[in-house]
């Protein structure tokens, strides 16, 4: 799969009150880790709506599906120092996100608990190869 490009997956194993479906992505980190994600559709409404309404602090490297950390330019009150901050596509369109801390942290806690859908929904080994 490539990098920052969004999918709908099914949850394979459904927990009480966890989500029917998720959001799918292989990401990198500006240190090149790469991450398997599985957001929420609020959790994306969430990061694209705090991008939005922070211009400013978007990074300016566009390349798709890296994350980095970008400081807080205008920071509101109780408003955290910075942001991890990246772009994603969905059926060829650009979604810039901004994710807090306390966002990443629970992200992968999620993925961490839901194994079986990262590795239902992974490429095997050559293809993550030649992303």
């Amino acid at each position: 799969m490539a990098l920052g490009k969004l999918k709908q997956v099914g949850n394979i194993n459904p927990k009480l009150n966890s989500s029917e479906s998720y959001w799918f992505i292989k990401v990198q980190s500006d240190y090149g880790q790469e991450e398997y994600w599985l957001l929420t559709d609020r959790e994306r409404t969430r990061f694209r709506d705090r991008a939005a309404k922070n211009p400013e602090d978007i990074t300016r490297d566009l390349r798709r599906g890296r994350f980095f950390i970008a400081a807080n330019a205008e920071p509101k009150p109780n408003a955290k120092d910075s942001y991890y901050t990246l772009t994603v596509h969905h059926e060829k369109q650009p979604e810039a996100w901004m994710l807090s801390d306390y966002d990443l942290e629970r992200i992968r806690q999620r993925v961490e608990a839901n194994a079986e859908d990262i590795e239902a929904n992974r490429e095997k080994w050559l293809a993550d190869l030649l992303d």
